[in-house]
């Protein structure tokens, strides 16, 4: 186990993302990604800018990540999720707000240790509304429609699969 220097920095982190669906026939399907950076399958989310609510930061982050416009079914969270990573961060370009955005150089699993991050990620249920997961962007490397077992199987993070849990439960007790 490595030791940690308690002058290592600590930041917190805000983010929101997206649990969407789409009927496909008689079945409901769902929007996941590999992610390009761990190369693990997640739901959409990222950073909440800087003047931006949580709900429009979950819809702008389908969209940019997965190339998915989508609506929200409602605005209050399916799920809140809150957890501690471990990464060596840097800055490239700058977020529409100015602001530079931060990129992880190098997640802990790859070795990445410098900034103890505690995150705290919301996510919402949306419905399809137009768009191609196969028109994703780099964050992903790939993007499809999956039904909810296989989804289930793909998501990386128990975290995320309890989200997509929970809107699948709130689908279901919508269209009752």
């Amino acid at each position: 186990m490595q030791m940690i220097d308690e002058k290592q920095p600590v930041r917190r982190e805000f983010s929101a993302g997206g649990c969407v669906y789409k009927r496909d026939g008689d079945r409901v399907v769902w929007l996941i990604g590999k992610h390009s950076g761990y190369h693990k399958w997640v739901l959409p989310k990222g950073l909440i800018e800087l003047g931006e609510r949580g709900v429009e930061t979950a819809l702008r982050e389908v969209w940019e990540e997965m190339g998915v416009k989508a609506r929200l079914v409602e605005e209050k969270p399916i799920h809140a999720l809150k957890y501690v990573y471990w990464a060596n961060f840097g800055t490239s370009s700058t977020s529409r707000t100015g602001a530079p955005e931060r990129r992880v150089i190098q997640y802990q699993e790859a070795g990445g240790v410098k900034t103890k991050v505690f995150k705290q990620v919301s996510f919402y249920l949306m419905e399809y509304e137009s768009g191609d997961p196969a028109h994703h962007d780099w964050e992903m490397e790939e993007a499809g429609w999956y039904p909810f077992e296989e989804a289930m199987k793909l998501l990386a993070f128990e975290g995320e699969r309890e989200a997509l849990r929970k809107a699948q439960s709130k689908l279901l007790e919508i269209d009752r």
